[in-house]
């Protein structure tokens, strides 16, 4: 018996032993990492003696793993504003004399990252991708964007509401919805786009982003009830709907749920059916009206941002 019993606590020892083994093994090594507070501090430095783009976005590869959820959220948000400032000197080097012409020259060097010939522009480029920005076109003419698809290496050390952020982000910047004053999406992406902002401002009301997205959504349901110039919903001849338009949407109301948006739009579609899918004063009222509406609910946000500013 007593042997027994012997087995029994040496082999218990065992699988503690195992069990104890194994989670060192499967636990990230953090012994060798930087504390938190020095990181945030660190980040902070950089950001007060205006360092370059380049030089943030490094510091914060190598170093949001090792701090918290909202710690990392708050470098992400830093990181981003200091993108959007240092946007207009970075166009500014684009619209350098002859700069133009490079990038048309070796343009198909440039998308398909293969080697760039004319140092200064291989410079620019570099600085560009090293900084998270990305070449856009529109009317024959080059500039910079904010890539956010750079931010997806980011994206598992964020808070949720940043995560989604950033996805909604990363799909405007992958493909922008409108160039030339004309739709470049679908009439179907641009629904579902919209929906997945509402989404975000349904679910985290309170996120420091909360303002970004809700001026998109504003731009995006004009995009669904006007569209654009060169891509109007109404035709300019028979001012009628476009019929892709007007499938995507009647399709859409069929599972309204509890969006705001849909429910809108069925609305819309119910007057549209009394006036024969037409373009008339009743509906354009209706969308006039809804217009209204979100710029009123905007206002109100950027009211409460400036609150919170003071």
């Amino acid at each position: 018996m007593l042997k027994k019993l012997v087995l029994a606590i040496f082999c218990i020892s065992l699988l503690i032993s195992a069990g104890c083994t194994a989670k060192k093994q499967t636990e990230p090594n953090t012994q060798n990492k930087p504390e938190a507070g020095i990181i945030m501090s660190d980040f902070q430095a950089l950001i007060q003696k205006n360092s370059n783009v380049d030089e943030i976005a490094e510091f914060l590869s190598k170093n949001i793993s090792s701090v918290s959820k909202e710690d990392a959220t708050k470098m992400v948000v830093g990181f981003e504003e200091e993108q959007k400032d240092y946007l207009t000197l970075l166009e500014n080097k684009f619209n350098e004399d002859g700069m133009q012409d490079k990038i048309i020259n070796e343009y198909k060097a440039i998308t398909s990252n293969s080697d760039i010939s004319d140092i200064e522009l291989k410079e620019l480029m570099s600085v560009t991708k090293k900084s998270g920005y990305k070449i856009e076109t529109a009317e024959g003419f080059f500039f910079p964007i904010i890539d956010y698809g750079f931010y997806k290496n980011f994206s598992s050390f964020v808070t949720d509401d940043m995560k989604d952020y950033i996805k909604i982000m990363t799909e405007e910047s992958n493909k922008i919805p409108a160039k030339d004053a004309a739709l470049v999406i679908s009439w179907n992406e641009v629904l579902e786009r919209a929906l997945q902002q509402e989404k975000f401002i349904n679910s985290h009301s309170d996120s420091v982003k909360i303002n970004e997205i809700k001026k998109l959504y504003n731009k995006y349901v004009t995009f669904v009830i006007y569209g654009t110039n060169n891509t109007p919903l109404f035709s300019y001849d028979s001012e009628t709907i476009n019929p892709e338009a007007r499938e995507v949407y009647q399709n859409a109301v069929k599972n309204v749920g509890d969006s705001h948006l849909l429910k809108s739009l069925t609305g819309f579609l119910e007057i549209l059916e009394d006036n024969h899918y037409r373009l008339t004063a009743e509906v354009g009222k209706y969308r006039e009206s809804l217009v209204k509406k979100l710029n009123e609910s905007l206002s109100e946000a950027s009211n409460l941002e400036k609150e919170n500013d003071v």
